[in-house]
């Protein structure tokens, strides 16, 4: 089944950013073979209904173990990163936004959109990789929840899909560095995240990062017949690990979340 889940979770997370197909056609193509992923993240809130371990249930129960939990304070998010002792199934990293320290009114929005996803849902195998499980909110609530916290209006807007996959640089013959993979991505028209620098993190820490910005994608906000309005949805990251280092860096991690901030 697990295998099932992460085949349906790129099914869906490319029918709504259908520019990870291209990037991933790139790589499959000048690799000459199909790439391999380092690993998957999941957004959620740390409510207790959908936090982060209710969203891990159908990993763990596959045979997932916890390896680390991080903090990002100035995110105001937790995360805790999971992996399979099947070098085929690659790293979960989910993270969780605290409610608590947001304004009331935020806090408000979300409770009001938990409450509408029955029990039974959440107790699915597929949970996490469920889409929207409330009602599809309005724009003047995504921008209210934008101007607390881009994170919270993303996952309001997008609920349970997978917000990235990631190319292991380490798995590919023709790339030997980051800088390279940048370089081949703006040759080809992508716009790399350039918080704190193109590349996040170093050989040192052993672990290189980098991702494309997201790219805008149509979303029909309450009343469904509305125009579409375009907002960023989720994109690509690439790894490069050093010295068989196999976990994350909070401070690389920080500013890879941007990657779907209106910029």
């Amino acid at each position: 089944m697990i295998h099932e889940l992460f085949n349906d979770m790129w099914d869906l997370y490319a029918r709504i950013n259908p520019q990870v197909v291209k990037v991933k056609e790139l790589f499959d193509s000048r690799e000459g073979r199909e790439v391999k992923n380092d690993h998957i993240a999941l957004r959620t809130f740390n409510h207790p209904r959908i936090n982060r371990h209710v969203i891990a249930k159908s990993f763990l129960d596959s045979g997932y173990t916890t390896v680390e939990d991080l903090k990002f304070e100035k995110k105001k998010l937790d995360a805790t990163y999971f992996s399979h002792e099947d070098p085929t199934l690659t790293r979960v990293f989910i993270s969780e936004l605290k409610l608590e320290e947001f304004s009331p009114e935020l806090q408000a929005t979300i409770n009001r959109l938990v409450d509408q996803i029955p029990n039974k849902a959440i107790e699915e195998f597929n949970f996490c990789n469920s889409g929207v499980p409330w009602g599809v909110i309005k724009q003047d609530t995504y921008e209210a929840l934008k101007s607390e916290s881009e994170y919270a209006a993303w996952v309001a807007t997008f609920g349970f899909i997978v917000n990235h996959f990631t190319i292991s640089i380490n798995d590919c013959d023709t790339f030997d560095n980051l800088e390279k993979v940048n370089s081949f991505l703006k040759e080809n028209g992508y716009r790399i995240n350039d918080s704190g620098g193109e590349i996040k993190g170093s050989s040192e820490k052993g672990l290189e990062q980098s991702s494309i910005m997201a790219e805008d994608v149509d979303v029909h906000f309450n009343p469904v017949e509305s125009d579409l309005v375009k907002i960023p949805g989720c994109y690509y990251e690439f790894a490069l690990r050093h010295n068989n280092f196999d976990g994350f860096i909070a401070g690389s991690a920080d500013k890879i979340f941007e990657s779907t901030d209106n910029k």
